[in-house]
């Protein structure tokens, strides 16, 4: 496995090598007038949503756009109406999720909304708290057998989460960003999209969900 230093390194060259993209998609934003809705999927990876712009810094993956969003979306203000995002945002330092939900909020129209789903502190301190090992993934992306090893396992991910959330902070955060009505989802609920929300982990558990879920909005 390859050690978070390195692939520390690698993130910041894909930061500093996407940037002309970034002036290159403003510049050609501001210049397109708008035509029809805008949804935008933020670091999809291998999960390739139709219908939306599939963001993501790595180019191996199907996107549509190739960015690294801790520099900025380049949309004009006010002009996209959603902002879908799962498993990337407890990735990022303070500084840089503060930045990024602002760019969120900047780009949103009155009344549109984002969708986020992050792993759940909640559902994991509950999981401990019962002893319920088999809860906890024992293999990725390290194997451990105790509790404890599996616990930090979620919530550190070898290095890779900067941050844990559960739905009073992630509220806090979206609520210190300029968002309103900020409020808890789940899997196939959703305010912001209805009956066409995109499914993410259909057959998580429903007592102790992975995942939390929360809808906010401009």
């Amino acid at each position: 496995m390859l050690h978070q230093r390195y692939k520390d390194l690698a993130f910041w060259g894909i930061s500093k090598a996407t940037v002309p993209n970034y002036f290159l998609r403003r510049y050609l934003m501001s210049a397109r007038p708008a035509n029809g809705a805008c949804h935008l999927h933020l670091g999809c990876g291998t999960k390739y949503l139709a219908g939306f712009l599939n963001i993501d810094g790595n180019l191996f993956n199907k996107i549509d756009i190739w960015l690294d969003v801790r520099n900025g979306l380049p949309f004009r203000a006010n002009s996209v109406d959603s902002i879908y995002s799962t498993h990337m945002f407890e990735h990022f330092y303070p500084d840089e999720l503060k930045r990024l939900l602002e760019e969120c909020m900047r780009v949103l129209k009155n009344g549109g909304g984002i969708r986020l789903v992050v792993p759940s502190l909640e559902s994991a301190i509950a999981a401990y708290s019962r002893e319920r090992s088999d809860w906890f993934d024992d293999s990725f992306p390290r194997h451990f057998d105790s509790l404890g090893g599996r616990f930090s396992n979620f919530v550190f991910c070898d290095g890779q989460h900067r941050t844990a959330f559960d739905f009073s902070y992630l509220s806090e955060v979206l609520r210190g960003a300029g968002f309103r009505e900020v409020e808890k989802s789940a899997e196939g609920k959703s305010r912001l999209y209805g009956n066409g929300v995109p499914p993410f982990e259909p057959g998580d558990s429903i007592d102790l969900p992975h995942s939390l879920y929360v809808e906010a909005f401009k």
